[in-house]
């Protein structure tokens, strides 16, 4: 039943999109306004995708879930209403989108961070790519409906049906999501759980270069999303059924590749998986720009679904079996974030390249980008992730602080004896226990020599409060980060040692905090 909520809200949300392109393609709207569409679609993925992964993890996703639905349910029937009365213009429908992309946004978010309550580590390698074609696969369905509702029903119809689609997800998500599901304790505000998620990308250098990779597809293929209304209309010059028809092929492209790609990528890395579907991808864009004939478009957006999905999902499956749990919400609304907004820009990027230099141009430039995509993939594709595998270290921790120090400024004091033939290797090996310091929470890190001392060095870790140093050592590290200071010990004349400094509070603390 859970699984219907995510289908059912998806359904609406591209039915009311769909039917608003078509409407503001017939209407004359140029290349550039019908692609502001998915812009409008895409941009909530890029304001919200940061705040909702922080707050995911600890407000309840049933909470976020029922009132996501809530949301859609006022914004569906306000649409209906006013295209009732005729006063659904232009920048109404646009908002109309605006509002369901931030309902898309919030359920693929807070699903995202559902889906590890619900299954295993191991079913996670094959999960994501399964809810990828659920999640698509209204794709397949809501066009298909929505090109229908518009020929035999008209806007107000189809808005009407999708204002009860999200009715009907209301009851679902307050009945079927578990209660506690999604409640872990608050311990940081939203912007520190921001801030924390930025510092983790910034010093990840397997995150960055996902997500490098991430916007490397997403912008040629955006193409598709912003202009397949305009291909339809004047290269194609089809009915509304038949754009349905045309949206509906991709979904079932990728339900379909979903299936009968498991067995190939159980064989290939997800370099090369997602290069072949990359390399799909772009043999379909050119082959839209030159063939205008229906039936073969339907087969070539049945292969971009296909491939749409098995790249997409990709980037999912390598993040939640690379990223520890602490922070894995927060990456996965950042991936989204990501993907979203090169979808966002690039809308509008091929929708003002289709007005200057022509449809078919736009079409082929966006080809061309995509094979360099996919050769790219091939050759500084994603890093391999021994540095931040998801497996917790097993530590102790620090002993306990007490309690009204627990709210101050940490700066923990790190001395080293370094053999003296291994100094220069240490302090190499020190920039990779940076990168981890700073990855795991340290809001600041220093090293320092001893000025009478060239074999004694000293670090310096600067936390914002005793919570965030006690996090890197318990929940925070993994193995991997923990291999990252046990190398340092070939260059040791000794073990480290340790002290917990905190800062004071001076008077100015004190009025700042009155």
């Amino acid at each position: 039943m859970m699984l219907g909520f995510e289908l059912g809200a998806a359904i609406g949300i591209w039915i009311l999109v769909l039917a608003v392109q078509w409407t503001m393609t017939q209407a004359g709207e140029s290349a550039f306004a019908v692609s502001a569409v998915q812009f409008a679609a895409s941009l909530p993925f890029f304001l919200l995708s940061l705040p909702l992964g922080a707050v995911a993890e600890h407000a309840g996703h049933r909470t976020l879930l029922t009132g996501t639905a809530i949301g859609l349910l006022i914004t569906s029937a306000v649409l209906t209403a006013l295209q009732a009365l005729d006063l659904a213009t232009t920048p109404v429908l646009m908002a109309a989108v605006f509002l369901s992309g931030c309902g898309l946004a919030s359920v693929a978010i807070v699903w995202q961070s559902l889906l590890p309550t619900l299954a295993t580590r191991e079913m996670m390698t094959v999960v994501p790519a399964i809810d990828g074609a659920i999640f698509n696969g209204a794709r397949a369905i809501g066009p298909v409906l929505g090109g229908a509702l518009l020929a035999a029903w008209g806007a107000t119809s189809t808005f009407g049906l999708v204002t009860v689609v999200f009715a009907i997800c209301v009851v679902l998500a307050a009945s079927q999501i578990p209660p506690r599901s999604g409640r872990v304790p608050k311990t940081e505000s939203v912007l520190e759980s921001v801030a924390t998620s930025l510092r983790f990308i910034r010093h990840s250098r397997w995150t960055r270069r996902l997500l490098f990779r991430v916007v490397m597809f997403g912008l040629p293929a955006s193409c598709l999303w912003a202009l397949l209304p305009v291909v339809a209309y004047e290269m194609l010059h089809v009915t509304t059924i038949e754009f349905g028809v045309l949206s509906g092929a991709i979904g079932v492209g990728a339900v379909a590749g979903t299936i009968a790609s498991m067995p190939l990528r159980s064989r290939l890395s997800w370099n090369v998986f997602a290069a072949l579907g990359s390399a799909a991808y772009a043999l379909v864009l050119l082959g839209i720009a030159v063939v205008a004939w229906m039936p073969v478009v339907v087969a070539l957006l049945v292969i971009v679904g296909a491939a749409w999905v098995g790249v997409q999902s990709t980037w999912m499956i390598a993040t939640h079996a690379v990223v520890p749990p602490w922070i894995k919400a927060r990456v996965i609304a950042v991936v989204m974030l990501t993907f979203q907004g090169s979808q966002a820009v690039g809308a509008l990027l091929w929708g003002f390249l289709a007005d200057t230099m022509g449809l078919v141009s736009a079409v082929v430039v966006s080809a061309i980008a995509m094979s360099v995509s996919s050769i790219g993939l091939l050759r500084r594709g994603i890093l391999p992730s021994d540095s931040i595998a998801p497996d917790p270290s097993g530590a102790a921790g620090p002993p306990e602080l007490e309690p009204h120090h627990r709210g101050a400024t940490i700066v923990v004091e790190t001395t080293y004896a370094v053999l003296p033939q291994r100094a220069d290797h240490f302090v190499h090996a020190m920039t990779r226990l940076r990168s981890s310091r700073l990855r795991l929470g340290a809001s600041r890190w220093a090293l320092t020599r001893v000025s009478d001392s060239a074999s004694t060095y000293v670090e310096f870790c600067t936390f914002r409060n005793w919570s965030e140093y006690s996090a890197q050592e318990t929940v925070r590290l993994t193995v991997p980060e923990r291999l990252v200071r046990t190398d340092l010990a070939l260059d040791l004349a000794e073990e480290p040692r340790v002290r917990v400094l905190v800062r004071p509070r001076t008077p100015a603390d004190r009025t700042e905090s009155t």
